[in-house]
């Protein structure tokens, strides 16, 4: 090695010699001054106060601004023992440290408490919640909340019975709630008093009206059958259920009224028939109640019999819910003739004479000059307790006595379905006479005597009032010998035309 490479050698190791005595000079001399800076100098930190939900973890370092976290400044629970995190608001105390500094430091901690689940009735409130509604104890906190819902909830009207989840979040940390929408709410109704005839049916649904209820309606009952059968005032309790089992009652007045009068009968009326033929007792025939309500009825026909020719007695009776009874006896005569072929020859005489466009009281006219074209007058000794032999007779032999007359008269009017009866004058007088009484198109009870039709001018007298019918008596009087003729008794009869 020459002699000035030497020297340039030496010369680079002094300097880095130089350089490395500088260096640790320099770094004992920041170690000195870092070392007094933070034993021997104050610090500062800005803390914040934490809020957090009731479960949750939280470190010290926490409390400390994020704008301190550059200043390598850390945090440590003060006395690790002493800490609660129960619910409200508490003061927390802090060790911070940066570097050999240390400071002790106060912040506050609020532990607000969340609703695990919030019960609301259900259609009760068109509310729509507020996130603050959800923390038990929101008021603990003296300072703004960073508090709000991740999914916008419905007002609570708006949701159906069950559970529905509500996702908030606190300082961006989300937390849910439960909302319980439950329905605890009895059905509404008023209840209504109720009037029906003994017996009558009645359902629950009768006794109440504005029946109202969030839920579907489930049932309406009674709770106990009320007796219909039974006159009187009768307290009715009828229970309201909707399908989540909520239950209102309600309580009302059934009053039973009895029947005041007993049954009546429809379609009674003389039977005939020939010899050998079926009685249909029950044809045509109704029994009714007070109410006008058809009522079962029952037949005696136990004193008919149907294979010998004679006059027979049936019994119908019928009983009411109130037992009010009704007995009716009717005629039955078993006949030689056969009454159909005597209603079939009628039937073909009234086609011939009548029409659906006149009255009943043309109809009448008409039946009375038919009568007295067709019949002559004489005596008469065949049966006379069926109008059939009589009105068979008249067919047969185009004359008879009164009651031939009255028959065929009875048959021709029953058979045009002119309301009519049978009258008997006065039994007291010295001979028996028969006519009808008749009620066309409603205007009355009048006279009906087809005899009448063979005297000449008195044609005109188809149908004659009670005035009448004392003037013809008192006529007949002077050349037969019947002050009476046409004397009844008025009791048995309705009241007749005056």
């Amino acid at each position: 090695m020459n002699v000035k490479k030497r020297k340039l050698f030496l010369l680079r190791n002094e300097i880095n010699l130089v350089v490395s005595i500088m260096l640790l000079v320099l770094n004992s001399l920041f170690a000195f001054w870092y070392y007094w800076w933070t034993t021997y100098t104050e610090f500062e930190v800005d803390l914040q106060p934490l809020v957090i939900l009731e479960g949750w973890d939280v470190l010290p370092g926490e409390f400390i601004n994020d704008s301190q976290l550059v200043s390598n400044v850390s945090a440590d629970w003060h006395d690790p023992e002493l800490l609660s995190f129960e619910t409200g608001k508490q003061d927390v105390s802090l060790i911070l440290s940066q570097g050999w500094r240390t400071l002790e430091a106060t912040s506050t901690l609020y532990v607000l408490k969340p609703y695990k689940s919030i019960s609301v009735e259900y259609k009760s409130s068109n509310h729509k919640p507020e996130p603050i509604e959800l923390l038990i104890n929101a008021d603990d906190a003296d300072i703004p909340l960073d508090l709000d819902f991740i999914v916008q909830p419905l007002p609570f009207d708006e949701y159906s019975v069950g559970e529905h989840s509500l996702y908030l979040t606190l300082n961006d940390t989300p937390f849910t709630a439960t909302l319980i929408v439950e329905d605890t709410t009895p059905p509404e109704a008023t209840p209504v008093n109720i009037i029906i005839p003994i017996g009558e049916s009645v359902y629950p649904e009768m006794f109440v009206t504005d029946v109202y209820d969030a839920s579907p309606i489930l049932s309406i009952v009674f709770t106990e059958e009320p007796d219909i059968y039974t006159g009187g005032n009768h307290p009715v309790r009828i229970e309201i259920s909707d399908i989540y089992n909520n239950t209102g009652f309600f309580e009302s007045i059934l009053t039973i009224e009895p029947n005041k009068a007993p049954p009546i009968f429809e379609g009674l009326g003389t039977i005939a028939i020939m010899k050998g033929n079926t009685v249909l007792y029950r044809h045509g025939v109704t029994a009714f109640d007070d109410f006008g309500r058809e009522i079962q009825f029952f037949v005696d026909s136990s004193q008919v019999n149907q294979n010998v020719v004679g006059n027979y007695e049936v019994l119908y009776w019928a009983q009411d819910l109130t037992g009010l009874q009704t007995h009716v006896s009717i005629p039955v005569h078993v006949l030689d003739i056969d009454p159909d072929y005597v209603n079939e020859r009628v039937d073909t005489i009234l086609a011939s004479i009548l029409d659906d466009s006149i009255t009943q009281v043309e109809q009448l006219k008409a039946i009375f000059l038919w009568i007295g074209d067709y019949m002559s007058y004489s005596s008469y000794r065949g049966g006379k307790s069926s109008i059939y032999e009589g009105a068979h007779h008249a067919l047969q032999n185009r004359r008879g006595d009164c009651f031939v007359f009255y028959s065929i008269a009875e048959l021709m009017l029953t058979r045009a379905e002119i309301p009519n009866m049978r009258i008997v004058r006065i039994p007291t007088t010295p001979t028996p006479h028969l006519w009808n009484l008749v009620n066309p198109d409603g205007l009355g009870w009048y006279h009906f005597d087809s005899w009448l039709a063979l005297r000449g001018s008195r044609r005109e007298n188809f149908m004659f009032t009670q005035s009448k019918a004392e003037e013809l008596s008192r006529q007949f009087s002077s050349f037969m010998g019947h002050r009476d003729f046409y004397t009844y008794v008025p009791s048995l009869y309705p009241d007749i035309v005056p």
